[in-house]
């Protein structure tokens, strides 16, 4: 048999030949005739496309022959080209964007090499290297999918030496520290310093605390949002700058209220962003299996840095130099606290998801970084690397600022972060309420309070308070196990009882109450606020699970709901401490208060519990709808799968 006549032209793009009119016609034929032996149906064949003699023509390739039979048992010969190389994740040339149409005027053989005749850009027809290498952990964590998944990129904060990470963790909780300090720093000398000292109300001096907790509050919110366009941190650099004025200033203001209140504002404008950033910086650089640990330390150095320094508070405060003493030592910590922040704490917000979309779905990486040399670690040329690296602002997002914007607010009115502020709210504010009131409580006959022993009210809150936030903090399974909704319930009923009994117990008493006893049941106030904080992160994490497929979504949105809850209890915290010393005047006043509150959880709480109870899945549902959980930085990639250049 004589071996059919190659075509001439071959367009590897469109996978067709381009033959002469009575070659055409012959191979439609054929296989026409081939159909109809194997009972298939075939469309109308297409038209042949017209000749273009301008097109050069390149050397005709390697064929092969295989025989088929019609009906009649007439052997035709069907040609069978060469197999192409399947498309890649974003190969040179593809069907559907502006590269293709320019390529196709390119000479096959030249096209063909640039798809499979490079070695450095791996084939893209091999089937072992068509997906990515899944990467694992390291030590006894090396049987462990690294979750998320890292890029190739060694500035990816999930890439970062163990030594960066640590040191930028530590920068950050020793703000955090910080931040607790300043808040409760006038605890012990509301009543006997600063409202004698300036002259005002006790409620005016109770506002000293109030008014910079509602605007870290609103700070703390526009952190939120400006986070997600120029990253974390320039925030944190000008947050620290707000922060180390504020102290400063704090030092000397004996004898000026506005002064004093000033400073304090200015505190507030830089509490706000390590209060709802820090999260999501731990988010940004540990993998899952590393996270909980630090997220532990994280909320138990929090909680006891807010309600211990005030014991030692009033005893410095009891000097001749006033509360003043607490923020020159304060000012002190800045010594550490400017360079390691500076040197230490570097932008933690990637962009991975563009990345590891622009990187070719193979098995290889060639963008690790190159091993230092033994004994070079802290050299000036490593050093000077560095340092190029920390630039203020390092980040900023190729985003509409819109979208990226409006995701803040959406995780602000989500249905789960309302519910779970409904939940903790009254118990948290009302413990800030109270221990900001009661310097003024004791001031009555037969009290004869000190800076020193009104310090030790919140020896419980910080005892039993710390040690319930470490239980659930260090609980391994409580963030995953635990996260079922009826274990969930049990925990907000459990709280809520432990509040209503304190609460009630405490409005009973009134005026017979002791300094200890008002300690003891501090503390379980404390404690009931610790097991309703619990719960929400695993609800939290619950909800952006099943509303987002995309970990890195949900990893985000898991940190927006978390900061924005702590935006409101934070924002009603310093409602409730200006307010509750404005409305109460005695015992009998303290009593009603707390009454009310104490009913008034319980309603809510059963009502809340009820809700996650029987409509959790409806819940979660919701909060996809109103949070829009889709990958904003991939939005626009995820319109067509071929448009990842």
């Amino acid at each position: 048999m004589e071996e059919a006549e190659m075509p001439r032209e071959t367009d590897i793009h469109a996978g067709i030949a381009r033959p002469d009119s009575n070659v055409w016609e012959e191979a439609m034929q054929t296989v026409m005739a081939t159909a109809e032996g194997t009972g298939s149906r075939l469309s109308v064949p297409p038209t042949p496309p017209p000749k273009d003699t301008n097109l050069p023509r390149p050397k005709p390739l390697n064929t092969t022959q295989r025989l088929s039979t019609n009906n009649s048992g007439v052997a035709k010969t069907i040609r069978s080209f060469p197999r192409l190389a399947p498309l890649g994740m974003n190969p040179p040339t593809r069907p559907g964007t502006a590269k293709t149409e320019a390529s196709r005027a390119e000479p096959a053989a030249t096209t063909q090499s640039r798809l499979v005749g490079s070695t450095k850009r791996l084939s893209w027809s091999s089937y072992t290297t068509s997906k990515r290498t899944v990467k694992y952990g390291k030590g006894k964590y090396s049987n462990i999918e690294l979750n998320p998944q890292p890029s190739d990129d060694p500035e990816d904060p999930l890439n970062w030496p163990q030594w960066r990470k640590e040191l930028n963790l530590v920068a950050l909780l020793l703000m955090v520290s910080l931040t607790g300090v300043m808040k409760t720093a006038f605890v012990s000398v509301n009543h006997l310093i600063i409202a004698g000292g300036y002259g005002v109300s006790y409620a005016a001096a109770a506002a000293l605390t109030g008014v910079p907790l509602v605007v870290s509050a609103i700070t703390g919110f526009a952190s939120l949002m400006a986070a997600r366009i120029w990253g974390k941190r320039p925030l944190y650099l000008a947050s620290l700058l707000l922060m180390f004025i504020g102290v400063t200033w704090n030092t000397n203001v004996a004898t000026s209220y506005g002064q004093c209140m000033a400073a304090r504002i200015f505190q507030g404008l830089g509490w706000g962003a390590f209060d709802t950033l820090v999260m999501s910086s731990i988010y940004d650089t540990y993998f899952e299996h590393e996270r909980s640990l630090r997220v532990a330390v994280y909320s138990i150095i929090s909680m006891a840095t807010t309600w211990g320094p005030p014991i030692l508070g009033g005893v410095v405060s009891s000097s001749a130099e006033g509360f003043g003493l607490q923020f020159s030592v304060l000012s002190a910590f800045f010594v550490v606290a400017v360079p390691l922040m500076v040197l230490g704490a570097p932008e933690t917000v990637f962009d991975r998801s563009l990345r590891m979309a622009q990187t070719p779905a193979t098995g290889a990486t060639y963008n690790k970084p190159l091993p230092l040399a033994k004994g070079r670690v802290f050299s000036a040329e490593n050093f000077k690397g560095y340092m190029t690296k920390l630039k203020p602002v390092v980040f900023t997002t190729d985003q509409p600022y819109g979208a990226t914007i409006l995701q803040v607010p959406r995780a602000l009115i989500a249905p789960t972060t309302i519910l779970l502020f409904l939940v903790t709210c009254l118990p948290a504010s009302t413990l800030w309420g109270l221990i900001f009131s009661l310097a003024h409580l004791f001031s009555y006959p037969p009290f004869k309070p000190t800076t020193i022993s009104l310090g030790t009210l919140v020896t419980g809150p910080f005892l039993l308070g710390t040690a319930t936030t470490a239980i659930f903090a260090l609980w391994a399974n409580w963030h995953t196990k635990f996260s079922i909704t009826h274990h969930n319930t049990i925990a907000v009923s459990a709280g809520s009882a432990l509040a209503f009994i304190a609460l009630v117990t405490f409005g009973m008493q009134g005026s017979t109450l002791s300094l200890a006893v008002v300690s003891l049941l501090l503390a379980l106030l404390a404690a009931a606020t610790s097991i309703l904080d619990a719960t929400t992160r695993p609800l939290i994490r619950r909800s952006t699970a099943f509303t987002s497929s995309n970990l890195g979504v949900a990893l985000r949105n898991t940190a927006d709901m978390d900061a924005c809850l702590g935006i409101l209890r934070t924002l009603f915290a310093g409602v409730f401490v200006i307010a509750i010393p404005s409305a109460v005047g005695d015992w009998d006043g303290m009593k009603g208060v707390c009454l009310g509150i104490g009913v008034a959880q319980i309603i809510l709480d059963a009502v809340v519990a009820g809700i996650w109870l029987f409509w959790h899945e409806a819940v979660a549902r919701m909060d996809g709808r109103i949070m829009r959980l889709v990958d904003l930085d991939g939005l626009r990639r995820m319109g067509s799968f071929f448009d990842t250049d």
